[in-house]
């Protein structure tokens, strides 16, 4: 179903290109409760490719979570990534135990990166260049002690690295969001508010031309680094699974146009507070 203000479709899953890898955390639960729901409650999103294909931009663990289920189509809401007014980049944070002296060894024999002491007022959000020498990520610790990692390459070069640093912890993440001016009283709360975490990884923001370049060449970003906040975004659409089980996919969507005439919808245009 198209509109002025979305589109929603069910999109085979061999179309759909993932940017970055799934977390095996959290996609096997979330399979688990999606046969225990019975449903998917909301779209993941993607954006058109040449050649019929689409990138998923958001929704990954849903997404591997329908392949283990061995669904082959999934509700998505396509959007136009070139639209700089709805369309806003950033990226997430990863907080996680364990000692930082520990995570410097690690570092220290990956191929390549430059580690380095670092500043306070080094842990923030920046963007990143696709060529040459730049910083991978910044760490931080509750007690206030920084590491910058830094490597000199290309592109595909540095998400491979990426993906060797998140490795190291890659079982034991919580993410967060770092205010775009991060003072130190906001790290302070980030480690607060994940009690339980000693570490917090903070990473650059990838541009939709790098995230693009990436999945053309077939490499994937580690999982929950980058972050798509999407205006006008669909929720609650609250499809049975058994929907996904009925003719083809093209019948699929004819009936989801027709479902979707017949419900009602509220567009959001303000930022909303939401009390759980």
């Amino acid at each position: 179903m198209k509109t002025g203000i979305f589109q929603l479709q069910v999109v085979p899953l061999k179309d759909i290109l993932p940017h970055e890898k799934f977390d095996d955390n959290r996609a096997l639960p979330l399979a688990d409760k999606l046969k225990a729901d019975g449903l998917l409650a909301n779209p993941i999103i993607v954006a058109r490719l040449e050649h019929g294909k689409f990138v998923q931009l958001d929704g990954m663990n849903r997404l591997s979570a329908f392949r283990m289920m061995k669904i082959p189509g999934i509700l998505a809401q396509i959007i136009d990534y070139q639209d700089l007014e709805n369309v806003e980049l950033g990226s997430w944070v990863h907080l996680f135990s364990g000692k930082i002296e520990n995570m410097r060894d690690h570092l220290k024999k990956v191929d390549g990166l430059i580690v380095k002491e670092g500043k306070m007022d080094q842990v923030r959000n920046r963007y990143i260049q696709s060529e040459g020498l730049d910083r991978l990520c910044t760490l931080v610790d509750k007690h206030k002690n920084v590491i910058t990692v830094a490597y000199n390459g290309n592109l595909l070069e540095k998400i491979i690295r990426l993906n060797d640093i998140v490795a190291f912890y890659a079982n034991r993440i919580e993410r967060g969001v770092l205010p775009a001016n991060a003072a130190r009283e906001d790290i302070g709360f980030m480690f607060k508010e994940h009690p339980s975490c000693d570490i917090m990884s903070v990473f650059p923001t990838f541009a939709r031309h790098q995230i693009i370049k990436v999945v053309r060449q077939g490499s994937l970003f580690p999982a929950g680094i980058t972050r798509h906040l999407i205006k006008r975004r669909c929720l609650n659409a609250n499809l049975p699974l058994v929907f996904f089980s009925h003719g083809s996919i093209e019948y699929q969507n004819r009936e989801l146009e027709k479902m979707l005439k017949n419900r009602n919808f509220r567009l959001y245009e303000e930022p909303t507070i939401y009390f759980e």
